[in-house]
């Protein structure tokens, strides 16, 4: 690190703040304290300010880096941030709440944080894969998610449902089934798991939604 302060600090932005935020910070500071603006000494201080500012950009900006940097800004507590699992936690709160005021764009870049922070953990994947399933475009990569929550928490009934309703979704029915079978063994006589099967036997569960 070419700056003495954390990468966060550098940026003027919080541990949780989303890409755009951080994008917008960058672009301001990168403004602010372009070498090109500055003579002297004071040009000299510009570039090491502008490198550090790059420098925190790119770590920040890609969410595979970002996550590595929390993780070891956590472990040696240099910051006040909870362990990954907890910010991956707040992450999913942030984005829970930007879908219910329809702000999907930034509610997907929360969502790929807490997974990029908690990759083992079945909620996030699971709650990415519902999200992704209903927006355009979204279903394919939804599926992977719900898969993994599924890989990650078989047992979990609310997620083998909603990935049994997104799979017939895209046309997926074998697998569906499955998923559904499975959340029927785990809730027997549910009353809704039963009328699922029913749809998928029939044929009529290709536009369940989640």
């Amino acid at each position: 690190m070419t700056d003495r302060r954390g990468f966060y600090e550098i940026l003027g932005v919080e541990p949780l703040a989303s890409q755009d935020q951080i994008k917008a910070a960058f672009r301001r500071l990168a403004r602010e304290r372009h070498p090109d603006r500055f003579r002297g000494p004071a040009r000299a201080q510009a570039e090491k300010d502008f490198q550090a500012i790059t420098e925190a950009y790119n770590v920040l900006n890609d969410s595979t880096q970002r996550a590595r940097y929390d993780q070891t800004l956590s472990s040696k507590g240099s910051q006040q941030l909870s362990n990954p699992r907890d910010v991956a936690r707040a992450l999913l709160g942030k984005a829970m709440g930007l879908v219910k005021t329809g702000q999907a764009a930034e509610a997907n870049e929360y969502f790929a944080q807490a997974v990029a922070h908690d990759s083992e953990s079945a909620k996030a994947h699971h709650l990415y894969g519902v999200f992704l399933s209903r927006q355009v475009g979204g279903l394919e990569e939804g599926l992977r998610h719900l898969d993994q929550a599924v890989r990650l928490e078989p047992n979990d009934v609310k997620i083998l449902l909603d990935a049994s309703k997104a799979f017939a979704r895209a046309r997926m029915f074998a697998r569906a089934t499955r998923f559904a079978q499975q959340a029927a063994q785990l809730a027997p006589g549910d009353p809704t798991i039963e009328a699922w099967l029913q749809q998928l036997a029939t044929g009529t569960g290709g536009g369940g939604s989640v």
